[in-house]
């Protein structure tokens, strides 16, 4: 594939970026990151080759899928996200010799990722510079970047802002991923309207090795949220289909039905279901979910009894016969009617969370923030 500058962008200035580009890529070794085989000026236009086969880049492929009206299925999505992130910390495991640091991408975009007729995809951008895409201030590129708030404040990219943008990428790719429409209006949409402000905005505060966990859980979750293993075949052969012309693969094939989620606040002193409206939990209620959610953690397919759950709502009290297993039973009554309807399981041995139900929790620091942590069944 043939890069060429911007027209705005002076060809001295392209030159002197794509000789850093072709140096950079040098250094790295992986197969998903193609190495410059030729770099030159062509009627006066400053050119490099990648010595790869791709034919389109990301921006255009997102574009062919949206026309052709194809959904990702979650692990072919979560195939190709899982590729790029193993590519990238190959990047970081190198020192760049000119500025003593890891290589860093820094900034990541849809027309970083290039593909080939069979499918195979690529990961460009490394040495790349700002006057590639803008001008005089001004963009001139069609294309939306992601990049950590220290790389766009004009801070050294590091590996922690890499996983950031990329994290960032793979949420702005939701929409075209297969079942993805439900969980986008509902309970994530939700927990964003909880925040006080954008995630992006409050990312620098967290310390660096929470934040790739916490990405790292987002990207599951978006991406794959009822799936296995990630696929990067299957994404690799859905794009040779669309770029052949062939029918979708898995068309006949349904989106999985993404398993119940419960959101918990700080304490649980809240509580959200899949429409994203908060509930307030008092002392009883609080206590009951809890023992639910620890029985689920340990083990998801294990049950409390309604004595288990008495005990655990209302601790230490000695009721009249019946007088307990009714207020276990309106307790219930009562977290069915806030949402869990379809969390929460009765069968022979009592009461659970649905084994592949989903529990996120709510950052302790504000009450507000995005989810620290999360645990389904395996």
């Amino acid at each position: 594939m043939v890069i060429v500058p911007d027209p705005a962008v002076s060809a001295a200035r392209a030159s002197s970026v794509f000789a850093e580009i072709e140096r950079v890529h040098a250094l790295l070794d992986h197969p998903l990151i193609p190495k410059v085989a030729a770099r030159g000026v062509a009627d006066g236009t400053p050119y490099i080759e990648l010595a790869c086969d791709a034919v389109i880049d990301g921006v255009d492929l997102t574009s062919l899928l949206n026309d052709a009206g194809w959904r990702l299925p979650p692990k072919s999505a979560a195939g190709l996200i899982a590729s790029l992130r193993e590519a990238m910390r190959a990047a970081h495991a190198v020192t760049d010799p000119k500025h003593g640091r890891p290589v860093c991408i820094g900034r990541v975009s849809c027309a970083d990722v290039l593909f080939s007729r069979e499918g195979r995809f690529y990961l460009v951008g490394y040495g790349r510079d700002a006057p590639l895409e803008r001008a005089g201030g001004q963009e001139i590129d069609r294309v939306l970047e992601f990049q950590a708030p220290e790389v766009a404040a004009g801070g050294e990219p590091t590996p922690a802002g890499d996983e950031l943008a990329l994290s960032l990428l793979a949420r702005s790719l939701r929409h075209a991923v297969q079942g993805s429409a439900a969980s986008a209006r509902g309970a994530d949409r939700n927990l964003r309207a909880m925040a006080p402000e954008p995630l992006e905005r409050r990312a620098p505060f967290a310390p660096a090795h929470a934040r790739r966990c916490a990405d790292e859980a987002d990207l599951r979750h978006h991406l794959a949220p009822c799936s296995g293993a990630p696929d990067p075949e299957g994404f690799a052969s859905l794009v040779a289909s669309l770029l052949a012309g062939r029918p979708l693969p898995l068309a006949a094939e349904a989106p999985p039905a993404c398993p119940p989620t419960l959101v918990l606040g700080c304490e649980v002193r809240w509580i959200a279901a899949k429409d994203g409206e908060k509930h307030t939990l008092g002392h009883a209620l609080s206590r009951i979910v809890t023992a639910l959610v620890d029985r689920h953690d340990e083990a998801p397919d294990a049950s409390l009894s309604l004595q288990d759950l008495f005990e655990a709502g209302w601790p230490g009290e000695r009721p009249v016969a019946g007088a307990g297993a009714n207020r276990v039973y309106v307790a219930l009554t009562q977290l069915r009617r806030m949402g869990l309807r379809e969390v929460i399981e009765r069968n022979e041995h009592g009461y659970r969370l649905a084994p592949r139900a989903v529990v996120r929790f709510v950052s302790p620091r504000t009450d507000h923030a995005r989810p620290q942590d999360t645990r389904s069944a395996p």
